[in-house]
């Protein structure tokens, strides 16, 4: 069992946490104690040293990265502590959309790929049934190391 307290605008706020909580639902209770109308925040910790753990997350003082908002407490080695926290409404982003990461060619890609000299570009390929034949004893299309 973990609490936290939470100081916002000269206000201050005791909120306990399972160690199954994530730091989203943390975050959704404080929206709800405070009744601020965004829909997230971003948690700043303001602790005086860093609480560590042998296999756990450090927790230092600062803002806590929004990555961190789907693991739970357990992760960090806050136990039966009091830990100190503020916060800083965010406006115009979401948690729950997630943008999904697509990657672009670019073209210094394509020239460090292997071409054989008889195909000029990528036009050149045919992609099919036809093969393009090479000859094992051309140097044009196998040069000498």
């Amino acid at each position: 069992m973990s609490k936290f307290n939470v100081i916002y605008n000269d206000k201050t706020i005791e909120i306990d946490c399972e160690d199954t909580d994530n730091i989203i639902d943390i975050k959704k209770k404080i929206i709800s104690e405070y009744n601020l109308n965004c829909e997230y925040i971003d948690l700043f910790i303001l602790i005086e040293r860093p609480i560590r753990g042998l296999g756990k997350f450090n927790l230092e003082k600062g803002k806590l990265p929004r990555t961190f908002d789907n693991y739970t407490l357990d992760r960090w080695n806050i136990s039966d502590k009091t830990i100190e926290i503020t916060f800083e409404e965010v406006e115009g982003y979401n948690p729950t959309i997630r943008k999904p990461f697509i990657k672009k060619a670019n073209n210094s890609e394509l020239v460090n790929k292997y071409r054989p000299p008889s195909i000029k570009s990528g036009e050149d390929y045919i992609i099919g049934d036809t093969q393009p034949e090479y000859s094992l004893a051309s140097t044009e299309d196998f040069p000498e190391l």
